[in-house]
């Protein structure tokens, strides 16, 4: 049985590879780079021994998860927990970024999800268990100006993540939800504000693996979402009371100062 981790190159996913090897699960990690997937299958390997699969695919192209799906039946690797981890997001005003970026969003950080865990938890099924994690972001509760797209995909992910749990309950199907807010990852670098954020300053952002661990407990208690750090689950309250205009106001003001035009800051 293994775990099959999307994104899982670096970053968040990177950090599920190795917590999860250690304790001993096959693993199946995918991602765009091959390069890097086979040097983090070079590393695992080394220092555990659990069978690991690198499958090396571009999840923001149509067909990917079914091709990804019907790969590992093929290779006989079963699945009994799936990582819905890949994702990227674009910084700036909606009109900036080409239509083809938004297109790739999409599918990345909405359609592939959904179409893994149809493929996949069909599966889980038949095998009588299973578990699935959706990674989605604090950026799911609140309109998030300048990171438009994003925060309606992970908004998204997190609505049908939470109806599919409700499908679940009382099955062998276990679904959590994982709202992490800013991460010690390349997000913002890759985004295009790495120079908005001190990505260095590690004690103001959780780790990754800070959030895997979380997000382990956070299985082992049952729940169905996760919302890591007492500030974030204070933030998920108080924009959940607030009206929603209110609540687009003040985002609004704090995406723009972080976030938004800086035509005057260079390129």
């Amino acid at each position: 049985m293994y775990t099959l981790i999307t994104g899982a190159s670096c970053g968040i996913g990177a950090a599920f590879a190795r917590r999860l090897a250690a304790d001993g699960h096959p693993l199946i990690l995918v991602a765009r780079d091959h390069a890097e997937l086979a040097a983090l299958k070079d590393e695992l390997l080394r220092n555990y021994a659990v069978p690991i699969e690198v499958w090396a695919a571009d999840l923001s192209q149509p067909g990917s998860a079914e091709a990804l799906h019907v790969h590992c039946q093929q290779a006989g690797w079963v699945v009994s927990q799936l990582i819905n981890n890949a994702g990227f997001g674009r910084f700036g005003e909606f009109h900036t970024h080409p239509a083809a970026t938004y297109a790739a969003m999409l599918q990345l950080n909405a359609t592939t999800p959904v179409l893994l865990a149809h493929y996949f938890l069909a599966d889980m099924r038949q095998q009588g268990q299973g578990i699935l994690i959706n990674i989605a972001s604090m950026a799911a509760f609140q309109p998030t100006p300048y990171l438009a797209v994003y925060g309606a995909t992970k908004a998204f992910l997190l609505s049908f993540s939470e109806a599919l749990a409700g499908e679940c309950m009382g099955t062998s199907i276990r679904i959590l939800t994982v709202c992490p807010g800013a991460t010690a990852t390349d997000f913002f670098r890759a985004a295009g504000r790495g120079s908005a954020v001190k990505l260095d300053a590690a004690p103001a952002m959780q780790s990754p693996e800070e959030l895997v661990e979380a997000t382990l407990q956070s299985l082992r208690r049952g729940e169905r979402l996760l919302v890591p750090g007492w500030k974030n689950r204070l933030m998920t309250v108080l924009s959940s009371h607030l009206p929603r205009s209110i609540s687009l106001s003040l985002s609004s003001r704090v995406l723009r100062q972080q976030f938004g035009p800086v035509d005057d800051q260079g390129p």
